[in-house]
């Protein structure tokens, strides 16, 4: 390398940080000039989202346009402070365009859109952005993550051919890739019962709510760290070649600059509160209204509503099935923050068994017995 190259290579880089070290300076003190202006624009992409958002994520098949999972998330971007609300999928409430009136027939019949409003109608609740995860763009994030070390409870067999779903996990801590990963969170009845597996599976979608906030809570407190934060460029950018979401990257960016605060601490996990109830020829889960709109005002507290972002990714296949129920068998109190791996035995419930319960059967649009 000659010297004038080497004085341009070493001029640019010195100038470069001049610059970005003096608006810093500026934003410090105050001299950003007025909203809008050259010097707010060239920082917006830098500052810190300050108030409290809501997220809505929805995890399910994609071919299938389904949504297994329903979580209310809570971000306070200020305090790193996250508070997830899991929504049982057969909770009933009026779906436009749907003549099922279940939480989890609003997606496949509109989208991300419809989703978010018959969340936000049914709780009275702001919620600014989405998230829908396929099932195999989970694994994949798993396995970006180098995995998750986990304490399997017990045993777990289940084979369904109709959806090519195999599930055999054996008891024990053990490192769980995107495939096992996968099998864990799906994981809800096995193909034979025994007592020890009634202990945390019952074949009620509670009991798999109750393990898949147990392995969230894993995840965050595994990966939410400095090793990967230094990744997180690179992570986020396979992450959104792998979901769908309205969160444009500024926006993630500037939500995501306090990510290495995140602890088990100040994580609280919760699940709606109700009981299940067989009313108009169906199965449902009832949430109770007073119960939930006390949780939703301590926790879920935001003041931004839907951001509709056109050009959000993968749009969904709109799909005009209609997917089925699953029995909620005996729902404990709302909040669960388990202190370990392993689902915590103070939220196991005694009950019988409720697979030959009819509304065991699959939510899934292809009406499976499965997971």
């Amino acid at each position: 390398m000659n010297a004038r190259k080497y004085i341009f290579i070493v001029s640019t880089a010195v100038s470069l940080f001049l610059f970005l070290s003096g608006m810093v300076i500026l934003s410090f003190h105050g001299y950003l000039g007025n909203e809008g202006g050259i010097i707010s624009d060239l920082l917006e992409p830098f500052r810190l989202e300050k108030e409290p958002v809501n997220i809505l994520v929805l995890g399910g098949d994609k071919v299938a346009s389904n949504t297994d999972t329903i979580i209310l998330v809570n971000y306070n971007p200020a305090t790193a402070g996250l508070n997830l609300l899991s929504i049982p999928r057969d909770t009933k409430v009026p779906v436009k365009g749907s003549s099922v009136p279940k939480i989890n027939s609003a997606f496949p019949v509109g989208g991300e859109k419809l989703a978010v409003e018959t969340v936000s109608k049914l709780f009275g609740v702001k919620i600014k952005y989405y998230v829908y995860i396929d099932t195999s763009s989970f694994r994949k994030i798993i396995d970006l993550l180098g995995g998750v070390d986990f304490y399997v409870p017990v045993d777990m067999d289940y084979d369904d051919p109709l959806q090519n779903l195999h599930i055999h996990l054996k008891k024990g801590q053990q490192r769980l890739d995107g495939a096992k990963a996968e099998q864990f969170m799906r994981f809800r009845q096995p193909n034979r019962y025994d007592d020890s597996l009634m202990k945390y599976y019952d074949g009620s979608d509670i009991k798999r709510i109750e393990a898949q906030q147990s392995f969230i809570r894993e995840v965050i407190r595994q990966k939410a760290n400095l090793y990967n934060f230094t990744k997180l460029n690179s992570i986020m950018s396979i992450v959104y070649k792998n979901i769908q979401t309205n969160i444009k990257m500024d926006d993630a960016i500037k939500l995501l600059r306090n990510i290495g605060k995140i602890n088990s601490s100040n994580i609280i996990m919760l699940r709606v509160p109700g009981e299940d109830a067989h009313s108009s020829g169906g199965w449902y889960f009832i949430h109770d209204k007073a119960k939930t709109s006390e949780i939703i005002k301590q926790y879920f507290d935001s003041k931004s509503g839907f951001a509709d972002n056109k050009n959000s990714n993968k749009q969904p296949q709109k799909s005009n099935a209609k997917p089925e129920g699953t029995k909620q068998q005996e729902p404990t109190a709302s909040k669960t923050v388990p202190e370990s791996t392993t689902p915590s035995e103070q939220s196991v419930q005694s009950g019988s068994k409720t697979q030959s319960n009819p509304s065991n059967e699959e939510t899934s649009l292809e009406s499976s017995n499965a997971p």
